[in-house]
């Protein structure tokens, strides 16, 4: 066994989790990884039921009901140790991954030996740097033009501690989006909460692209010819999908300096900062997260998502 999929859930998104299996029921390196199952309510035979349809590994799991996240991280994580497998990927569950990043991500796992490269994952849809890679790739060159110019219509503003007004020097105060300054002055926040981007509060960006990638869904499922992208200088990675090493993924969780809540995501963009390693990204390598929980209503809104990507 090469790779732990651990997979992040609850009941209250049981509409993404049939389609989420359907897909990587087409991985062809399915000997290759297990799929672990994280649940914190009662609702074991759901899953079961659903994955016993495929031949699939996997295994199912139920922990404590409160403030569990990272007591999910810390099964997988130990899990992996003890049965020696090398990779884990962490997913959220409101993730749509085609299996082809899959397999792709799989072939190239040992890119994470180099001691440059602290994960590997997908070109997520909304996903933070992964918009960036997403719009230009599987947008056309009209929709991704009218995506930036939504961009330039977004009011940052401060929350959660951190001061994000400054960031509008590159949306409401300027006349073209450019990614790179955008990133830079996200670097320069003297905050560890660096997981921004017009894409998580223009509601209106979120919904085009959306609507987009619905309306082009043939596209989604179509073969594609994929790439490492192995020069990303975004300064953050918002963690909803990745691949890490099990022993590296080990030190970061065990490191309480790195902690600022109960949550690994800042520990694991710390670490990269301290180690000065970067996150790859798979070109063409595509994978779908709806909605950010910033936005009011989320989950009606992914359910919506579903039933029109779904059908």
């Amino acid at each position: 066994m090469k790779l732990l999929i651990f997979y992040l859930t609850d009941d209250r998104r049981h509409y993404t989790f049939p389609h989420f299996i359907n897909m990587l029921n087409e991985s062809k390196y399915k000997n290759l990884w297990k799929l672990m199952v994280l649940t914190h309510t009662d609702d074991n035979d759901f899953y079961d039921s659903n994955l016993n349809k495929f031949d699939m590994n996997y295994l199912i799991l139920n922990v404590p009901e409160h403030n569990n996240y990272m007591y999910k991280v810390h099964v997988a994580n130990n899990f992996a140790e003890q049965h020696q497998i090398q990779y884990m990927m962490k997913c959220d569950n409101d993730i749509f991954l085609k299996a082809e990043s899959l397999d792709y991500i799989i072939d190239n796992l040992h890119l994470l030996e180099n001691s440059n490269h602290l994960t590997i994952g997908p070109v997520l849809s909304s996903g933070i740097p992964g918009i960036e890679y997403f719009k230009e790739q599987f947008l056309d060159p009209v929709a991704n033009e009218t995506l930036n110019n939504m961009f330039l219509k977004t009011n940052f503003y401060n929350r959660d501690g951190a001061t994000y007004d400054f960031l509008n020097e590159h949306t409401i105060n300027a006349t073209k989006w450019n990614k790179d300054d955008f990133f830079e002055s996200v670097k320069s926040m003297d905050h560890y909460y660096k997981g921004i981007h017009p894409i998580r509060i223009n509601e209106e960006s979120l919904q085009y692209l959306n609507e987009y990638i619905i309306e082009n869904k043939s596209k989604f499922f179509e073969k594609t010819n994929m790439s490492i992208i192995n020069n990303d200088k975004s300064p953050y990675l918002c963690n909803s999908i990745y691949c890490i090493k099990t022993d590296t993924y080990k030190k970061i969780i065990n490191d309480t300096s790195l902690f600022v809540d109960s949550f690994d995501e800042v520990p694991l963009n710390k670490y990269s900062w301290i180690n000065n390693m970067n996150h790859l990204f798979v070109k063409n390598g595509f994978a779908i997260h709806m909605y950010y929980n910033w936005k009011n209503n989320h989950l009606n809104y992914e359910s919506n998502f579903c039933n029109k990507f779904f059908n």
